[in-house]
C-alpha cells in the first residue's frame, strides 16, 4: 500500500470513535476530538530505500505498530552519515500536538555479516521536529524502552502536510556501537489553535499558527516598576503621560517579594485602558552571578532549567489573562541580570539556559525575549541554536524621560536584533509625575515586540519641556548649585540669576563653603571623570576615576565632607526587580577608594563619619549604618526623620542643610489629545523648591531661563 494512503486511511478510521467526545470543527466539516485525536504515521520514509544487512543500510524487525520497524547503526562522523528517515503526517486542524516515537522491542542483535553484537538502541537519538514555529532539535534516549512511546514534546502544527519529524544515523556515540530505531510516529492533538488571542501578539514577522490581528511593532515609550501601580494611577498615566507600554512582571524564583505580580483582573482593566505589556519572568541567574538563586553551572542541566522556566512562565501568562486559550500566544522576556567578569564556563551555562528558554517558549506557541545589560553577555545569545526573537537592553544614558530616546546607539548590540526587535531601558529608577501622580520608574523605549491591545503605531508626541534637573544643592538660603541638562549652574541670589560654570557635560556636583567643589561626568571604558575646583568653578582640574563594573554602573550621588574626603554612590544597571548599589569613600581626594555594598538603591546621608541612613528609592525602606557603611540594618524608627515634612505634589526631597533649610526637585507633566494621533502633545516641567522652616512652607526657585511658579 502506498505510504501516504496508508497513514491517511488510519487517520480517517479514528473519526467515528471520536464523535462521542466534545467536538471541534475542522476543515471539510469533519468532527475531531480535542482530547483524543491522533495521527499515526506507521511507516517512515527511509533514505536510502535499500533494506539489507549492510552496515549502511537497514535491518527490519517486527513491530506492534505498523507491522515493521527499522534499525540502522549509528555513526559519529558526518562524512559517514548515510541513513535518514522522515515522518510526514497529514494534520487535520492547526493546534498543539504531542509528538511520540514508537520504540520497538528487540533482543540484542548480531549485525548481519559483520558479526558485531549490538546490545541495545541508542541513548542519543537526534530528532528534529519541524513545526509551525520553526525547527526544534531533541536528543533523547531510546534505551531501555521496549514497545513504548518516546515523548518528543508538544508543538504547534498548521493544518496540512508542512510539519514533519526527521531522524538520522548521526550521533556522538562510538561509531557502530548502537542501533537507532525507526518505527511509527504519533501526533496527538492536545490543545486547540489560538483564534481568539486575548492580547494580540505583535512582532516583526507573523507568529506561529494563524495570522493574529494587529500584527506589527510597537514604536513608543513605556516604563517598568517593581511595585504595581493601582488601576486608577495607570488610567491617569495613560491619559496624561507619553508612555504606552508597561513592564509586567509575571513571577519567578528570583523576583523579590516586594515586586507585586498582577492578577487577571488588573491585567484586564489596564489592558482596557489601552496599555501594552512587556511580560517578564525573573528566574534563576547565572551560576557566577551575585544573586541568591542560580542556575546550574552544567550547560546540559541549565538548558533543561531554561525549558522548565519557560513552561512556568507560559502557565503564569495564561493564568493572568495574557492568553485565553492554552499556554501560547504572547511574548515573554527573561530577566538575565549582570554577572560581569564571568569566565567562559559561566557564560556557556547562561547561554545554554537561554537556548532552552527560547526553544520551549517556541514549542508552546510563544515568542521569546531576553532582558540584559552589557555584562549580561547578551551577545552570547546569538550563538545558540535558538536565538531570542527580541531583546530588552539595559543601557542607561538619561536620568528621566527623554522624548528623543532611541533603541539604537548601543555599542554592544551593534548589528544584532536590528529588525524591529529591540526595547531599551534608557533611564534607571527615578521619580516622574504625570497628571499629578508620581511614581518611581525606569524609562524604556521600544521598536520591537510587545503584547499589544491596539494595532496603531504611537505617534511621537510633541513635547514642550524645560530644563531636566539631575542634581541640586545649597550652602545657604542664597548660595546654591544646579545640574540641569548636564550643565552646572551657580547662584548667589537664590535663583534670581544663574551662572554656567560647567567644566564639561556634568552629571553631579557638590560644593563646600570654602569654594572647593567636585563635579563628575562619564568617561570612557568604565571610568568617570572627576573635576575639582577651589574657586567656585572658575577653574577646574580633572582626573580619571576607575570604578567597578565598567558601563554596568551609573553614578547616582556625590558628596564632600572636606576637600579630600567624599563619598559616591553607584547603582548597577538592572531591572526594577533588582537593587544593587555600592558606596565608595575616599580620604585622599579620590586617589584611592574604599568600597561597601549597600542594601538597596538610594542616597546615603552621613551625619557623622560613621553614622548614616539610606532611604530605598523604590520601597522607601530606611537603613542605618553605625560603622561608616560596613554594616546596615533596616529600621522603622528613622522613617520620620526626613520624610514627614509636606512637599509640593509630585516632588522629591533632595536634601537638608541644618535643621531648617531643605530643597526638593520635581519633574511633572501632562498630555493632551488622542494617544495614537499626530495631535498628541505633552508638556513636561522641572521645578526647584526651597524651604526655610523645615518643610512647613515651600517656595519655587527660578531655574536658568525660567520664571518660578508658586506651588
Amino acid at each position: 500500500m502506498n505510504l501516504r494512503l496508508a497513514f491517511t486511511h488510519r487517520l480517517l478510521r479514528t473519526f467515528p470513535l471520536l464523535l462521542l467526545a466534545v467536538n471541534l470543527i475542522v476543515p471539510g466539516g469533519l468532527s475531531l476530538s480535542a482530547q483524543t485525536a491522533e495521527v499515526v504515521v506507521d511507516q517512515p520514509q527511509l533514505s536510502p530505500s535499500t533494506i539489507d544487512c549492510e552496515i549502511h543500510a537497514w535491518y527490519t524487525i517486527p513491530s506492534q505498530v505498523g507491522g515493521s520497524a527499522y534499525l540502522t547503526l549509528n555513526v559519529s562522523d558526518p562524512g559517514q552519515s548515510t541513513n535518514h528517515g522522515e515522518w510526514h503526517p497529514l494534520i487535520p486542524q492547526a493546534g498543539f500536538y504531542r509528538v511520540e516515537a514508537y520504540i520497538t522491542a528487540h533482543d540484542p542483535i548480531t549485525w548481519c555479516t559483520s558479526g558485531r553484537l549490538k546490545e541495545h538502541d541508542t541513548t542519543q537519538a537526534h530528532y528534529a521536529i519541524y513545526h509551525a514555529g520553526g525547527a526544534s532539535n531533541r536528543v533523547l534516549s531510546q534505551y531501555p524502552l521496549s514497545n513504548q512511546w518516546l515523548n518528543l514534546g508538544e508543538y504547534y502544527f498548521n493544518a496540512g502536510e508542512s510539519g514533519y519529524v526527521s531522524l538520522s544515523d548521526l550521533n556522538a556515540e562510538d561509531a557502530y556501537s548502537t542501533t537507532i530505531s525507526f518505527g511509527a510516529m504519533r501526533f496527538t492533538y492536545t490543545r486547540p489553535s489560538r483564534p481568539n488571542i486575548y492580547l494580540p501578539l505583535v512582532g516583526n514577522a507573523p507568529p506561529p499558527g494563524p495570522t493574529l490581528p494587529g500584527v506589527g511593532v510597537l514604536q513608543g515609550q513605556g516604563f517598568d516598576v517593581c511595585g504595581l501601580p493601582s488601576i486608577s494611577k495607570m488610567q491617569t498615566w495613560w491619559n496624561e503621560s507619553p508612555y504606552s507600554f508597561y513592564g509586567l512582571y509575571l513571577g519567578g524564583i528570583q523576583l523579590p517579594s516586594q515586586c507585586a505580580v498582577a492578577n487577571a483582573a488588573w491585567v484586564n482593566a489596564v489592558h482596557q485602558q489601552g496599555w501594552s505589556f512587556v511580560p517578564t519572568w525573573v528566574g534563576p541567574q547565572a551560576p557566577c552571578s551575585p544573586w541568591s538563586q542560580k542556575m546550574s553551572s552544567d550547560p546540559a542541566v541549565s538548558y533543561q532549567q531554561g525549558r522548565q522556566e519557560a513552561e512556568q512562565a507560559s502557565a503564569k501568562a495564561s493564568s493572568i489573562g495574557l492568553t485565553n486559550n492554552g499556554l501560547g500566544g504572547t511574548i515573554i522576556y527573561y530577566d538575565m541580570e549582570v554577572y560581569g567578569g564571568a569566565n567562559y564556563a559561566c557564560r556557556q551555562a547562561a547561554a545554554s539556559f537561554i537556548n532552552g528558554w527560547v526553544e520551549r517558549l517556541g514549542e508552546l506557541g510563544n515568542l521569546a525575549g531576553g532582558y540584559g545589560a552589557h555584562n549580561s553577555y547578551v551577545e552570547d545569545w546569538v550563538n545558540v541554536p535558538h536565538v531570542p526573537d527580541d531583546v530588552w537592553a539595559a543601557s542607561w544614558y538619561a536620568d528621566t524621560y527623554d522624548p528623543y530616546a532611541t533603541v539604537y546607539g548601543i555599542a554592544w548590540l551593534d548589528g544584532l536584533w536590528t529588525h524591529h526587535q529591540r526595547i531599551r531601558q534608557y533611564a534607571g529608577d527615578h521619580h516622574e509625575s504625570w497628571g499629578g501622580i508620581g511614581i518611581t520608574i525606569d524609562s524604556d523605549v521600544a521598536d520591537g515586540v510587545v503584547a499589544l491591545p491596539p494595532s496603531e503605531v504611537l505617534a511621537n508626541p510633541t513635547i514642550v519641556t524645560g530644563l531636566s534637573i539631575q542634581d541640586s544643592g545649597w550652602l545657604s538660603t542664597q548660595q546654591g548649585w544646579l545640574v540641569a541638562d548636564y550643565h552646572l549652574y551657580w547662584t548667589s541670589d537664590r535663583g534670581v540669576s544663574w551662572v554656567d560654570i560647567s567644566p564639561a557635560p556634568v552629571q553631579l556636583a557638590y560644593f563646600l563653603p570654602s569654594g572647593q567643589g567636585w563635579a563628575v561626568a562619564n568617561g570612557e571604558q568604565g571610568t568617570f571623570e572627576l573635576y575639582s575646583t577651589t574657586d567656585w568653578g572658575k577653574n577646574w582640574d580633572i582626573q580619571h576615576i576607575p570604578l567597578p563594573g565598567q558601563d554596568s554602573w551609573k553614578i547616582r550621588q556625590l558628596e564632600l565632607t572636606t576637600p579630600t574626603q567624599a563619598w559616591v554612590v553607584l547603582q548597577m544597571q538592572t531591572s526594577s526587580a533588582f537593587e544593587m548599589s555600592l558606596l565608595l569613600k575616599t580620604t585622599d581626594g579620590g586617589l584611592n577608594w574604599q568600597t561597601y555594598h549597600l542594601p538597596a538603591n538610594g542616597k546615603v546621608d552621613f551625619s557623622t563619619p560613621l553614622d548614616a541612613i539610606l532611604v530605598s528609592s523604590q520601597q522607601g525602606e530606611i537603613f542605618k549604618t553605625p560603622d561608616g557603611g560596613v554594616t546596615w540594618q533596616s529600621t522603622e524608627a528613622e522613617k520620620t526623620l526626613s520624610l514627614a515634612s509636606p512637599l509640593p505634589q509630585g516632588t522629591t526631597l533632595s536634601g537638608w542643610l541644618g535643621n531648617d533649610l531643605g530643597w526638593a526637585t520635581t519633574a511633572s507633566g501632562s498630555c493632551r489629545g488622542e494617544k495614537f494621533s499626530p495631535e498628541f502633545t505633552c508638556s513636561l516641567e522641572s521645578g526647584l523648591w526651597q524651604t526655610q522652616d523645615s518643610g512647613q512652607t515651600w517656595e519655587a526657585i527660578n531655574l536658568p531661563g525660567q520664571v518660578a511658579n508658586q506651588p
